[in-house]
């Protein structure tokens, strides 16, 4: 990561929400530094040593107002310098080696916000069970009712890694304090008529810690979509 100074405005933020990750978190700090000009932690309140990995890594920390992780999101969207802006996960099941092929379509101007998709990418961390089986339908079904109101082909609108340029966040009200600010964040996109690529990406395993996203979040997520698509401006 190269270091940027207040006079100097980074390029590419790379924004990492985190709550209880400190066991994997040093190793991803480290994996992504190489993409980014700048990094942020948003600290969901953790009780580990999350604050310490971050001061000893020199990165950007910040503690978030403890509503969850789209209020995690949305401070560190506030606090970014960067051009471009990555959302990346703390929990090991992001590629860090995929960052550019989700930057390269922002900057040569073919889209405002670029998603990750499991569908065309794979998911090791999609279990074949019950509770892995509800999860993967719920994903499709959310998908179904965002591409039937906006007549697009998405295949994976809530997969958390993805990038846009700042302006084009900056331009769009965000309002989820929770896991439905992915959805959020494509459906305000294409109200406004801005840009959405999706790429295949391939999602790993979590690699430490307890998953943070229940299966019975589903539920909200589609109500909060439907609140989303036909309610909400």
């Amino acid at each position: 990561m190269k270091k940027s100074t207040k006079t100097e405005k980074p390029v590419v933020t790379i924004l990492i929400p985190a709550k209880d990750e400190g066991a994997g978190l040093a190793s991803v700090i480290r994996s992504v530094a190489r993409f980014g000009d700048e990094i942020i932690i948003i600290d969901g309140h953790s009780n580990d040593d999350t604050k310490e990995i971050c001061r000893q890594a020199g990165v950007g920390y910040y503690l978030d107002h403890g509503n969850g992780r789209g209020d995690a999101v949305k401070l560190g969207i506030a606090k970014a310098r960067g051009t471009y802006i990555v959302l990346f996960d703390a929990d090991g099941s992001h590629d860090a080696s995929d960052i550019p092929l989700f930057l390269a379509p922002l900057k040569k101007n073919r889209a405002d916000l670029v998603i990750g998709s499991r569908r065309t990418g794979g998911s090791s961390d999609m279990k074949l069970n019950f509770d892995g089986l509800i999860r993967s339908a719920g994903a499709d079904l959310l998908t179904i009712m965002l591409n039937r109101r906006f007549n697009t082909n998405y295949t994976d609108i809530i997969y958390s890694l993805r990038a846009a340029t700042r302006k084009a966040l900056a331009s769009i009200p965000l309002a989820a304090d929770d896991f439905c600010i992915e959805q959020e964040m494509v459906v305000q996109f294409l109200k406004r008529n801005l840009r959405v690529l999706e790429i295949p990406s391939r999602e790993r395993a979590r690699s430490w810690g307890e998953p943070k996203l229940k299966t019975i979040t589903g539920f909200r997520l589609g109500w909060q979509l439907f609140l989303d698509l036909y309610v909400r401006r």
